[in-house]
C-alpha cells in the first residue's frame, strides 16, 4: 500500500510529526490513560496540518544564480530582438498541484499605478507518476529591452512547469538611481511587494499594498508584487 501511495507520501518532517504522535498515542493508550491519547493524537493532527500548509521562501538572487535563455512571461523569442535579463528573486518551496505563485509588474508614477504585464505560475498536471508534493525553485527576473516607443521592461520566470499570463508591451521612463527588496516566506493568501526600483529614495514595507506605496511616494518607480495561493 505504501509502494501505491508512493506518490502522496508527505515530506518528512510531517512523517516525524505524524510517526511520534501516533507513537504517543499508542503508549497513552495502552497505558490507560485515553483521555491523554486523544490529546496526543489531536495536537499531532494540529502540528501535521501545519506543517502542510503552502509554504514558499523568497529571497534576492545573487550573482551565482543561472541567467536563462528564456524567461516565461519576457518577450525574447524574435531574432531581432535584443533583451537584457536581470535575476530580481529566487522563490523555493513545495509545490503541489494546486500551489500557485502569482507575479505582477507595476509602472508607478506620481502615484498613478500601471500594471505592466502579471503572470500566475505553478507545476504541470501532465506529468504522471509524479509525487503529491514537489520542490520547486522559480527565478524572477526583469527583461529591458528598447522600442522605437521607448524602453519596455517585463517581468518573467523560469523553473516552474506551467503557468498563464497577461500583458507586457508599456513603455516607461523610470531611471532607477534606488532600489531594494524584500525577502521572507510567503503562505497561502500572502500578498505583498518583494521588489523597488525608481529614479529617488522611496518609503515601502513588507506590510504596504501597492495602492499605499503609490500613496505614500511620488518619484517613477517599477514595482514587483508576489502572491502565494
Amino acid at each position: 500500500m505504501i509502494v501505491a501511495c508512493a506518490g502522496f507520501i508527505p515530506p518528512w518532517p510531517v512523517i516525524i510529526a505524524l510517526s511520534v504522535g501516533i507513537v504517543a498515542t499508542v503508549a497513552f493508550v495502552l497505558a490507560k490513560k485515553p483521555a491523554i491519547g486523544l490529546a496526543a493524537a489531536f495536537f499531532t493532527v494540529l502540528v501535521s496540518g501545519w506543517l502542510l500548509r503552502e509554504i514558499v521562501d523568497v529571497r534576492a538572487s545573487t550573482a551565482t544564480d543561472r541567467i536563462y535563455e528564456r524567461y516565461f512571461g519576457i518577450d525574447s523569442y524574435e531574432e531581432d530582438v535584443v533583451v537584457s535579463f536581470r535575476n530580481i528573486a529566487v522563490a523555493t518551496g513545495t509545490f503541489t498541484l494546486s500551489t500557485w505563485l502569482s507575479a505582477s509588474l507595476y509602472h508607478i508614477k506620481g502615484g498613478d499605478v500601471q500594471e505592466i504585464n502579471a503572470f500566475t505560475v505553478g507545476r504541470s498536471p501532465n506529468q504522471i507518476g509524479a509525487p503529491h508534493w514537489v520542490d520547486m525553485e522559480i527565478t524572477l527576473a526583469l527583461g529591458d529591452r528598447n522600442t522605437p516607443k521607448g524602453r519596455v521592461t517585463q517581468l518573467g520566470s523560469a523553473g516552474q512547469s506551467r503557468g498563464g499570463g497577461r500583458g507586457g508591451g508599456r513603455t516607461h521612463d523610470v531611471v532607477a538611481t534606488a532600489t531594494t527588496f524584500l525577502p521572507g516566506r510567503f503562505t497561502s493568501g500572502t500578498k505583498r511587494i518583494v521588489y523597488v526600483e525608481g529614479d529617488r529614495g522611496f518609503n515601502v514595507s513588507a506590510a504596504m499594498t501597492t495602492a499605499e506605496f503609490a500613496s505614500q511616494n511620488k518619484g517613477n518607480y517599477l514595482v514587483v508584487e508576489l502572491e502565494l495561493h
